[in-house]
């Protein structure tokens, strides 16, 4: 069984947020994704990212939107795929499970934002293809919902529970041992 990393959408939007005062959980997510990717590239782990692009003009994703850039920690290196998704799953509208089947990967470790969104839809649709997710708890994020006053921590926890229970293995950075 081949292990990955899956960096989730860890584009400009999500500083955007936080620098906008949106309140977001857990706090030092961002940090702690930068040492798991630190980590998966210290041990030559394979490492895979997916970006949310939209083809619609104005768009919060859209290629010509600096919102939409990777983050300077997370920009890929030569040897890492990006795949660009228009949909919520990073399975559905790319040809990320190809790529793992080809690369016999069938477990994933997974990082980035959101975790209510597109860690969710993710993570949920590679359960149902059959590979073995993981996420790690405190190395993805949440947004607040304040529309329907629903807090980051509140969301994250829920999410992350129900992703726990059926679809994924659900870990600490500090549980994350790649000599599994």
């Amino acid at each position: 069984m081949r292990k990955a990393l899956l960096i989730i959408d860890m584009q400009h939007f999500v500083v955007e947020r936080i620098e906008r005062g949106v309140q977001s959980y857990p706090e030092n997510c961002i940090e702690n994704m930068k040492r798991v990717l630190e980590q998966f590239r210290q041990a030559g782990q394979p490492i895979v990212h997916v970006r949310h692009q939209s083809a619609e003009q104005g768009s919060l994703f859209h290629e010509s939107s600096p919102s939409s850039v990777p983050l300077a920690s997370f920009q890929a290196l030569a040897e890492e795929p990006v795949f660009l998704k228009s949909t919520s799953s990073a399975f559905s509208s790319t040809e990320l499970f190809s790529y793992l089947q080809k690369a016999r990967i069938s477990e994933l470790v997974v990082i980035g934002a959101v975790a209510g969104f597109c860690i969710n839809s993710s993570v949920r649709a590679g359960a149902d293809l059959g590979l073995k997710m993981t996420v790690v708890k405190d190395a993805v994020i949440s947004f607040e919902l304040g529309q329907y006053e629903l807090g980051a921590a509140q969301i994250h926890n829920v999410t992350l529970a129900l992703l726990d229970a059926d679809f994924a293995s659900v870990i600490a950075c500090s549980e994350l041992h790649l000599n599994d």
